[in-house]
């Protein structure tokens, strides 16, 4: 049931995307978004703000950007809330802000897909971001695994508040360095989101391991263990790389797997990041992380929404080679 005070065309769009969630799920593909922080800095955001406290001080860029990626095809935009936890956001003295942070955020992110489901009939539907908490958990560091599942906890409920269609329609846990980190996420979201499908993906070095030493393999076969409903790769060092840990994650899960890789290492120019992977190089990959066997398709960072637009383009020509068997979904009219 819809909010009070919901609009016709959030309802429309949140009836629309739940036969795209159960294409997702069927195997795909399905289009993300990329990268927020990129677009946020190229907006003159500083590499070292918040970029969570922005759903509060400046939604309207963020919005922008979630706008971008649904026009250049995005059938999915993560809310801008990858850091948006008590650990990190105390760091920036905001540590009593995760509930209205992450709400904000949440809300943004609807609010953009029902406009474009009211402007041009395309549901999209919304992932809420959950990154790393940014400290070392026990016993190597100082936080214990149940205050991890807390801190996570805490931002998924907040997320997922008022369930899919007015909370988040799933969640993406993602660039986990840590399994054991990477389980209290999927347990949190078990606890206070049980109706929300999890996608969980790690980030790999150039080997194609986690950074805690895990292998690819171990990795997607833990991952599915802990009950994740999608497990892959994302961030690392480029796109080569996230398709090589897709492969080996594939012989060790029959789960969905997910590919959002970033657009190469970055330097740092002039106090910003530059990525050297072009929007085309991106589109090959795409089509290889299909083959490969992957369902959700995106971008981190480094990604922009051209990026976006030719995976798009890339996919759509999968469909027609194929004849409709790896189906992405076009606009679909709301009600």
């Amino acid at each position: 049931m819809a909010r009070a005070g919901s609009s016709a065309a959030e309802t429309r769009a949140s009836t629309a995307s739940a036969g795209a969630l159960d294409r997702l799920f069927a195997g795909g593909p399905v289009l993300c978004d990329g990268a927020m922080g990129t677009m946020l800095h190229s907006r003159g955001v500083s590499i070292d703000s918040c970029c969570d406290e922005l759903n509060l001080s400046q939604p309207e860029t963020v919005a922008s950007i979630h706008a971008e990626y649904l026009q250049a095809g995005a059938e999915i935009v993560e809310t801008n809330t990858f850091g948006a936890n008590c650990f990190r956001l105390a760091g920036c003295g905001l540590g009593g802000k995760v509930r209205e942070i992450n709400l904000a955020g949440m809300r943004l992110a609807r609010q953009c897909v029902a406009r474009i489901a009211a402007e041009r009939g395309a549901a999209a539907y919304v992932a809420g971001a959950i990154g790393p908490l940014g400290v070392r958990l026990g016993p190597l560091g100082g936080v214990g695994l149940d205050e991890a599942r807390a801190a996570f906890a805490e931002q998924i409920a907040a997320l997922a508040e008022g369930g899919p269609g007015v909370g988040v329609d799933l969640l993406i846990i993602e660039t986990m360095t840590s399994l054991a980190e990477a389980a209290e996420a999927i347990r949190a979201a078990h606890e206070v989101a049980p109706g929300l499908r999890v996608v969980a993906m790690m980030t790999v070095d150039e080997n194609g391991s986690c950074l805690d030493g895990a292998s690819a393999e171990s990795a997607a076969a833990r991952l599915t263990q802990l009950g994740a409903d999608v497990v892959g790769c994302n961030c690392s060092s480029g796109p080569a790389t996230g398709l090589s840990a897709i492969e080996r994650m594939r012989t060790a899960t029959s789960l969905p797997l997910a590919a959002m890789p970033n657009a190469g290492m970055p330097r740092v120019v002039e106090g910003r990041y530059i990525y050297d992977v072009s929007p085309e190089h991106m589109a090959r990959f795409a089509g290889k992380f299909v083959e490969a066997g992957a369902g959700l398709i995106g971008g981190c960072c480094g990604t922009t929404p051209e990026h976006t637009r030719a995976m798009r383009t890339a996919l759509c020509a999968i469909e027609v080679r194929q004849g409709g068997a790896a189906r992405i979904s076009g606009p679909v009219r709301a009600a």
